[in-house]
């Protein structure tokens, strides 16, 4: 089991996998493009109690959070600017 309790967005259930990969804490998967899921996760080393994370997870990428805010950031600026056009249409209501 991870030394410290799992974070509020946690739903992996502890206890059931072996070695480090009993460690990690993620949250529930949201699908973004393509189907691809994006996870939030964190690991914890149970002896130390040192912690890697919590990153996004999207695909084999890891962003830390600034990253993913500023994703995140990037991807509404595109849509506000799309949907400021008459070309913007009715995805934009």
């Amino acid at each position: 089991m991870p030394v410290s309790p799992c974070p509020s967005w946690c739903v992996t259930r502890h206890g059931v996998h072996l070695g480090e990969e009993n460690w990690v804490h993620t949250g529930e998967p949201l699908l973004v493009a393509d189907g691809i899921p994006a996870y939030v996760v964190m690991s914890v080393d149970p002896e130390t109690g040192t912690s890697d994370g919590p990153y996004v997870l999207i695909g084999a990428r890891e962003y830390t959070l600034s990253e993913a805010r500023h994703v995140g950031s990037a991807l509404m600026a595109a849509v506000d600017s799309a949907c400021a056009t008459p070309a913007g249409g009715p995805e934009c209501e």
